[in-house]
């Protein structure tokens, strides 16, 4: 972890508490049902909003980040990440099995089974497309020259910023790999140039207050059904968001071994607190709060369940990593020992043929 930029880890921290508070207003206080019925909703979906224009840049962010540092394809790596899938899946599963007094439906139980084909999580199966295709993207962005690779983006961005994002074609919302690859290969673009960007953090700022003021505009337009389409993940104020908040975190220096740390558990409290039955528990403890009504409340909520996620995710992570890091090197040790066995003993055995036919 020392070789680790801690900026960067700490930008990784400061993006999950982002996706963990949009979890908490999107799924907790079902924040694009009330947009969706605007009429009946209560005033705190102004300040839902509000807060949702700044955290939900956070996926964009992260990809965006793969993409400037690029993905190292490695085989521990990705056997790392489905294991951690899969323990995750089936530990929740059976502790929710055992624990509760709801049974589980049948197609849910083979999806915590197979939590990747059974898209538990979204954003897993869109990475790992993402994960596997990276080398080939790599490769591409090293022997294209330059003036050919900013046409292939502008083409890219056309079709996931403009005929996604206004036409929903191609891309959708930009929950593809479509627009992770174009998002992938953008920052591949921009640290292959270099670019420097004046104080991001205000045109960060900025693009977070021009979201939300669009969504205002629509709101008293009477045009409630467009508002949610704003927070597409390929709308371009998002993307130019992504951009700004990574460079505001860019340039900072920092170097501190705990942050790394922390940083190293964020996946875990990703796959912990979305996972769906997890999510049923965050939504019942969010409805039994008093004062729904009340902004101050709204926001004294938010930060302690996302302070609690937070903190046992972290914890819950950094747990198992302990445990079973030495579990998981143990049998990648073993299965390069075998290999290498299985090499020098078909070599033992020509040099002995060899040997014999003289």
């Amino acid at each position: 972890m020392k070789n680790r930029e801690s900026n960067i880890e700490l930008l990784r921290i400061v993006l999950m508490i982002m996706i963990i508070v949009h979890h908490v207003i999107v799924h907790g206080y079902a924040l694009e049902k009330n947009i969706k019925d605007f009429s009946h909703a209560n005033r705190t979906v102004y300040p839902e909003l509000f807060i949702n224009s700044f955290v939900i840049v956070g996926v964009n962010t992260f990809i965006f980040i793969s993409g400037y540092f690029g993905i190292k394809f490695k085989l521990r790596n990705l056997i790392s990440i489905i294991f951690q899938a899969f323990f995750y899946s089936i530990c929740i599963s059976l502790v929710f099995i055992l624990t509760s007094s709801s049974k589980i439906a049948l197609v849910d139980f083979v999806k915590s089974i197979l939590p990747i084909s059974g898209n538990v999580w979204w954003y897993l199966g869109v990475y790992l497309g993402l994960y596997f295709i990276s080398p080939f993207l790599n490769k591409g962005v090293e022997f294209i020259d330059n003036r050919q690779l900013v046409f292939l983006l502008a083409g890219l961005l056309y079709l996931d910023s403009f005929s996604g994002f206004i036409f929903r074609t191609v891309s959708g919302d930009g929950f593809t790999v479509f627009h992770f690859i174009t998002i992938y290969l953008l920052a591949r673009l921009l640290h292959k140039f270099d670019l420097k960007i004046k104080t991001p953090i205000r045109y960060f700022i900025g693009l977070a207050l021009l979201l939300f003021g669009s969504t205002l505009i629509l709101l008293a337009i009477d045009k409630p059904q467009f508002v949610w389409r704003l927070f597409a993940y390929n709308n371009p104020l998002l993307i130019l968001s992504a951009i700004m908040l990574f460079y505001s975190f860019k340039e900072r220096k920092i170097q501190s071994n705990a942050i790394n740390l922390v940083s190293s558990s964020v996946f875990g409290i990703y796959l912990i607190h979305d996972h769906p039955f997890i999510r049923k528990i965050i939504v019942y403890f969010l409805n039994q709060g008093q004062g729904k009504d009340s902004i101050f409340l709204l926001i004294i909520n938010i930060c302690i369940i996302v302070i609690i996620i937070f903190l046992i995710g972290a914890s819950i992570e950094l747990l198992r990593k302990y445990i079973f890091y030495k579990i998981e090197y143990s049998l990648f040790q073993f299965w390069r020992t075998n290999r290498w066995i299985g090499r020098n003993k078909k070599m033992l055995r020509s040099q002995i043929r060899l040997q014999m036919s003289k």
